[in-house]
C-alpha cells in the first residue's frame, strides 16, 4: 500500500504526471475503436462494467468473485468465468486488433483458454480462442468451410502459479504478434478470415465451456486497433483506466486506480 503524503509541491507534480500521462495515452489509442474495456474493479454484485462506449459488460459466472487484483481489484475463477453477450460491436471480422488481460494462475493445467467467441468445438462450429498451451500462447480460428488454424507464438516455457502475466496479442492486416510482459513472442503471418457469424457469448476465463482457468483475471481489453509494443508497454501496465483517461470531451477522468500497483 502506498503512504499518503500530504504535501502540496507533491500534489502539484502528481497532477502533473496524470494530465501528461493522460495526453500519452489519448494520443496513442484511438478511443472510438476500443469494444471491450472490463476492467473489473467493481468488488460488488455480479457484473463488470464495461467502460468502452458499446456497453459490452460482463456478468461473472457460477463461482466467480471479486479479490484484489493487480490493478484495483479483479475476478477470481474457478470453474467459472466471466461471459459478455454477443453484440455485433465485438465482431472481429476483417478488422486489426489488439487484445489483452493480465492474468495469474493457481493451479497447473495443459490448456488456458484466455478470451474466446465460440459457438462450440469441431463441425462447422464458427469461433476464436485465444489461449495459452504447451508453453505457447495460440489463436485458434475455425470457420464453416475453412480449415482449422492454429497461429502460435515462440516458444516460452511454462508459466509460474501464483504470478500475474500480461498477455497481449495484435493483429495487423495478415500478420500476428504476440506479446508476455511487453516483450514480443514472435511474428505470423496468416490469411485466415475470422468468421463475421459468431452468435455466441463472448467469454472471458474459458472457451467453449471448457478448459477454465483456475486463478485471477484482470483489465480485459480488445481494441480494434494494432498497437505497436511501446502502446502495449506504456499503457497496458499502467491499466485500461490510464488508456482511457481522457474523453472524447477533452475533459479529464483519471482515476488513481489506473496507476500501476502490484499484487503478487
Amino acid at each position: 500500500m502506498g503512504t499518503v503524503v500530504h504535501n502540496k509541491n507533491f500534489s502539484i507534480f502528481v497532477i502533473a504526471v496524470l494530465c501528461g500521462y493522460s495526453f500519452a495515452a489519448a494520443m496513442a489509442i484511438d478511443q472510438d475503436a476500443i469494444i471491450l474495456a472490463l476492467p473489473f474493479d467493481e468488488g460488488v454484485g455480479r457484473e463488470a462494467n464495461d467502460i468502452s462506449t458499446h456497453g459490452n459488460h460482463g456478468v461473472l459466472t457460477d463461482t466467480a468473485r471479486w479479490a484484489q487484483g493487480r490493478i484495483g481489484m479483479c475476478v477470481r475463477l474457478q470453474n467459472a468465468y466471466v461471459e459478455v453477450a454477443n453484440h455485433p460491436s465485438l465482431s472481429l471480422h476483417n478488422t486489426d486488433f489488439t487484445m489483452a488481460v493480465w492474468i495469474k494462475f493457481t493451479e497447473e493445467a495443459g490448456w488456458y483458454d484466455l478470451m474466446a467467441h465460440s459457438e462450440g468445438g469441431g463441425g462447422d462450429d464458427k469461433q476464436w480462442i485465444w489461449l495459452l498451451s504447451g508453453g505457447k500462447f495460440k489463436f485458434h480460428l475455425h470457420n464453416r468451410g475453412v480449415d482449422i488454424t492454429w497461429i502460435d507464438s515462440d516458444f516460452f516455457g511454462f508459466p509460474e502459479l501464483d504470478r500475474w502475466y500480461h498477455a497481449a496479442l495484435v493483429k495487423q492486416g495478415n500478420r500476428y504478434t504476440h506479446y508476455l510482459d511487453g516483450e514480443s513472442l514472435g511474428e505470423t503471418v496468416n490469411d485466415t478470415p475470422i468468421s463475421d457469424e459468431i452468435n455466441n457469448p463472448l467469454t472471458i476465463g474459458t472457451g467453449p465451456g471448457e478448459f477454465f482457468i483456475q486463478g485471477f483475471v484482470d483489465e480485459a481489453f480488445i481494441t480494434r486497433q494494432p498497437l505497436t509494443q511501446k502502446d502495449i508497454r506504456n499503457h497496458f501496465s499502467g491499466g485500461i483506466e490510464g488508456v482511457l483517461s481522457v474523453a472524447p470531451s477533452g475533459k479529464f477522468s483519471t482515476r488513481w486506480g489506473s496507476l500501476k500497483t502490484e499484487y503478487n
